[in-house]
C-alpha cells in the first residue's frame, strides 16, 4: 500500500475514533481509483480520492470530502 493511502487511512481512522463514522474500508473501483467506503447511520457511502497526491493537503481534502458528504446526508 502506498504511503499516501496509509496517510488517508489514518485520517479516516481518526473520524471513526471520534464517532463521526461507524466503519470504513479503503478500496478500489473499476477505474482503478481509490475509494473510501464509510458507514454512516447504517448505510455505506463512498468518496473517491487520488492514488497519487498532487498537493501535501490531499489527506485533509479527503477527510473534508467525507465530512461534506455526512453534512449533506444529515440535511436530507
Amino acid at each position: 500500500m502506498k504511503s499516501h493511502v496509509r496517510e488517508v487511512q489514518k485520517e479516516i481512522q481518526h473520524l471513526k475514533d471520534s464517532g463521526e463514522i461507524e466503519d470504513f474500508i479503503v478500496d478500489h473501483d473499476k477505474k482503478r481509483h481509490h475509494l473510501v467506503r464509510f458507514k454512516f447511520r447504517g448505510t455505506w457511502h463512498s468518496v473517491p480520492f487520488a492514488s497519487t497526491p498532487r498537493t501535501p493537503y490531499a489527506n485533509n481534502f479527503t477527510r473534508q470530502q467525507i465530512r461534506r458528504r455526512i453534512r449533506s446526508l444529515q440535511g436530507s
